[in-house]
This record gives C-alpha cells, sequence and structure tokens, in this order.
C-alpha cells in the first residue's frame, strides 16, 4: 500500500472537520428552532472559526439541508432494502425499520419534528427536501399496496408517515419510562399501525376495525 501524501492527509483532515461540522450542527438543531441556529453559534460549539464553516457550506440552509437529507438516505436505503425480500409482512418490517432508525438516530428525529412545526428553506433548497420526501413516500406506497391495499395509496403513504412520527413524537421519550422500554413499546406499536393500513378493501362490512 502507497504511503499516504501530504495532500490525502489535508483532504482526510478536511473531511474529518466537515463531519465534525454536521454533528454539531445536527445536536444543535435537534435542540433549537430552526432559525435560533446560526453559523457562528455552530462555530463556537464546534470550536473553528465561522470562515471555517463557509469553506465547507454556503450558508445555513445549505448545511441544514446536507444534514438533514444524508439521514433522509439512509433511511430510504433502509426501507429499500427491507422491501427486497418476501413480501410477507414487508409492511410491518417497513414501519418497524423507519421507528427503529428514528429511535436509534434521536437527534434526527428531534431536527425534523422541530423544523416540520416551523421549518424555512429557500426556494432553491425546497426541491432537494422535497424530492427526498418523494422516494420515502414511494416505498411507503409500495409497501402499502404489497400488503394488498389498493385504496388511495399515495393518502395513505401520507397517513402511514404522520402515523409512525406521531409514535415518536407520543412514546420515544415517555417520562418515568426506561429508554430500552421505550423503544420496544414504539416498535409494538409500529406493527399495529401496520396492521391497520393492511388490506383495507377486503374488510366485511361490520367487521371490527
Amino acid at each position: 500500500m502507497a504511503p499516504k501524501t501530504f495532500e490525502d492527509l489535508r483532504s482526510q483532515e478536511r473531511e474529518a472537520r466537515k463531519k465534525l461540522i454536521a454533528e454539531t450542527a445536527r445536536n444543535l438543531f435537534a435542540r433549537n428552532a430552526f432559525r435560533e441556529v446560526t453559523i457562528r453559534k455552530i462555530a463556537q460549539a464546534t470550536g473553528v472559526s465561522a470562515g471555517t464553516i463557509y469553506n465547507h457550506y454556503s450558508n445555513i440552509e445549505e448545511l441544514f439541508l446536507e444534514v438533514f437529507l444524508e439521514n433522509g438516505r439512509q433511511i430510504i436505503r433502509l426501507v429499500g432494502k427491507t422491501l427486497e425480500g418476501d413480501s410477507s409482512g414487508a409492511l410491518s418490517r417497513v414501519c418497524r425499520v423507519y421507528v427503529n432508525y428514528l429511535n436509534e438516530n434521536r437527534s434526527f428525529f428531534q431536527m425534523m419534528s422541530r423544523f416540520i412545526q416551523a421549518g424555512e428553506l429557500t426556494a432553491e433548497e425546497l426541491p432537494k427536501l422535497d424530492q427526498n420526501m418523494r422516494e420515502l413516500l414511494d416505498l411507503f406506497e409500495e409497501a402499502i399496496r404489497i400488503a394488498g391495499n389498493r385504496t388511495n395509496t399515495r393518502l395513505s403513504a401520507h397517513a402511514l408517515f404522520s402515523a409512525l412520527n406521531g409514535i415518536m413524537i407520543s412514546y420515544a421519550k415517555y417520562p418515568g419510562r426506561p429508554t430500552e422500554e421505550s423503544r420496544e413499546h414504539t416498535l409494538r406499536l409500529a406493527e399495529i399501525i401496520a396492521e391497520n393500513f393492511e388490506l383495507r378493501e377486503s374488510r366485511v362490512p361490520g367487521q371490527n376495525k
């Protein structure tokens, strides 16, 4: 293996610094409203100058979006991989994978929740977020179809996304409950949500719903 050059070391240092900036930004976005987080605050928390951050990102929106979309891409890859296997129980697995990811990446979930409530992006940045969201909803819609539900599948995908996020908002950090217990509870609820999206049109009138 060839020895690393000075340029190699500089490149590694640059990537390590960029990763640190992104991690710090994620934590700040998780704890604060979108507009309360500034480049200066991220620089102070990271221990670098604001100029260093601007060497990597043009503005706060670009930094937010990169952090947000990277987690979004991870979710999309995991959900997509889940749908590659046996179709039996696919919707339940998708729901569990999604909720489990949010449990394991709490700072991202908190960041996402705050942004959904009051986030703002420029007109140039929004299409990137919309594309990410469409890809995830496409996968949810596919899982719903596999489960036998053929009615209003796109709206159902929106409802499924909302329901799974609602589980996390309500029970991920339930007061007085140990973290692992809360985690298991959210996963059980995810399975129940999946059951309620399966074969909706085949239920007999008058049957328990």
